[in-house]
């Protein structure tokens, strides 16, 4: 099986926001980001469950420096939505890895993962498209997640700005 993955990059100090219980329409979760967006907050990776009971979670990750303005957004959302549950958890890191040739190759997926399970690596949110996969793992466990897939994938991790 080919490894097609040409760049590994990575960000530290990311915040992963979770959303439980928003109402199940398309309104609502651009309300929440139409609201991030006038405060200047950058949303990165964005994941949507499927309709649950009439709600769904919406996960996005922030920068950790932007977590104050976050918070005062959310309290808002939440003033006109009590039931909205938001879970924050700072302190993490993504690892995106890409290649145009992606597209064409089954199983990169599945290498990522392998690679990062066979070091007991949690990840904690993913988000791909047809040339990426972006990953988002604990803080503490990012030297290792670069060890292992800069081995893995032959490719140095470069590091960016969130």
């Amino acid at each position: 099986m080919s490894h097609a993955i040409a760049k590994i990059a990575y960000a530290h100090n990311v915040t992963l926001i979770t959303l439980s219980s928003l109402p199940c329409d398309s309104k609502a979760v651009a309300a929440v980001l139409s609201a991030l967006s006038q405060h200047g907050v950058n949303v990165d990776m964005i994941s949507q469950t499927a309709p649950q009971g009439g709600t769904i979670r919406l996960s996005f990750t922030i920068s950790d420096s932007a977590l104050a303005d976050a918070l005062a957004v959310l309290a808002k959302v939440r003033q006109e939505n009590p039931a909205i549950l938001p879970e924050i958890l700072p302190g993490n890191a993504k690892l995106a890895f890409s290649d145009p040739e992606m597209v064409h190759t089954p199983g990169v997926a599945a290498q990522v993962f392998s690679v990062l399970a066979q070091a007991g690596i949690q990840v904690m949110l993913v988000t791909t498209s047809e040339v990426d996969i972006s990953i988002l793992v604990s803080g503490h466990e990012l030297n290792d997640a670069l060890a292992v897939t800069k081995e893995y994938f032959g490719v140095a991790p470069v590091e960016t700005e969130f």
